[in-house]
């Protein structure tokens, strides 16, 4: 038997709320859904400084493109930071992350692991592209006087956070629908 607005403890006219808690009904609420978003910013830029550290270094000084040649060069250092970062991703988004899933234990199963991973991969993908067109293709800028920063161009470092920023919305809502749901 269905309650109605009044024994619901609904106002008359407004509809009933569902009892129960995010977890036992499966819907996240708007402040619970921002928070979440916040952490995922977090962990996020967490995961990147660490991906950023360890394709500049790689880049700069293990596998500089002079010993190497440019493009193994960038993809090897990209790809490097890309694993580590997602590494530090992983963990920090299950235990820090995704908060309210329906299911904790197979959210950080292996086969959930995977998936990150295969989510992840594809970032990488679109960033490995985005890089390799940005880096080749466009002229070299110019800023505050100078053609580079920290000893790069800064073609490589505007097109690292164009890509960031286009990845971490795939990443978000590939992970929310695939994973953590």
């Amino acid at each position: 038997m269905e309650k109605s607005p009044e024994r619901s403890g609904a106002p008359c006219g407004a509809e009933p709320r569902e009892e129960g808690t995010e977890e036992q009904n499966g819907k996240q609420s708007g402040k619970s859904l921002f928070f979440e978003i916040v952490r995922f910013l977090i962990v996020g830029g967490t995961a990147t400084l660490v991906d950023y550290a360890v394709s500049y270094l790689l880049y700069r000084w293990l596998l500089p493109p002079g010993s190497i040649g440019g493009t193994p060069s960038l993809v090897l250092s990209t790809a490097a930071g890309f694993c580590v970062g997602l590494a530090v991703n992983w963990v920090l988004s299950v235990l820090f992350v995704f908060r309210n899933v329906k299911d904790k234990k197979k959210s950080r199963s292996g086969v959930s692991f995977l998936k990150f991973a295969l989510i992840g991969a594809v970032g990488l993908g679109i960033t490995e592209l985005g890089m390799h067109l940005g880096v080749s293709r466009l002229p070299e800028i110019v800023l505050f006087g100078s053609a580079t920063f920290l000893s790069e161009s800064w073609t490589w470092w505007i097109m690292k956070v164009t890509m960031t920023c286009i990845v971490l919305v795939w990443n978000y809502i590939g992970r929310k629908l695939f994973i953590f749901r």
